[in-house]
């Protein structure tokens, strides 16, 4: 992989979002793999509800959390990353949710791969 994620040529902007539906005392894993030889991710956002714990997790190392708050919510899309963080194989978004109510919750990587 180039030292040099979002030059000319070779790379792409990535802007994945996957919603589901995640139901009391459960959690839910998003997966985001890059199609190519790795990711840069610049934003991991995910839906803030109150009371919810989020995680992410980089190649199997815990990369943030368990928190009470996302790295930034999908609405606000801000910049979680500066450098980009760098995804060989995969990147998960582990929320759970131990309210009493069920809660849709979108998780979004924006980023470039090459």
């Amino acid at each position: 992989m180039s030292n040099s994620p979002g030059g000319p040529g070779d790379w792409f902007p990535v802007n994945e979002a996957v919603t589901r539906t995640i139901p009391s005392g459960s959690k839910a894993t998003f997966v985001f793999e890059p199609d190519a030889s790795g990711l840069y991710a610049d934003a991991v956002a995910a839906s803030k509800y109150t009371g919810l714990t989020y995680e992410v997790e980089v190649d199997g190392d815990t990369r943030y959390g368990p928190s009470g708050i996302p790295p930034t919510d999908v609405d606000d899309m801000t910049t979680t990353h500066n450098p980009r963080l760098e995804v060989d194989r995969r990147l998960e978004v582990i929320v759970r949710n131990p309210s009493a109510k069920s809660r849709d919750v979108s998780a979004q990587v924006r980023g470039v791969e090459q």
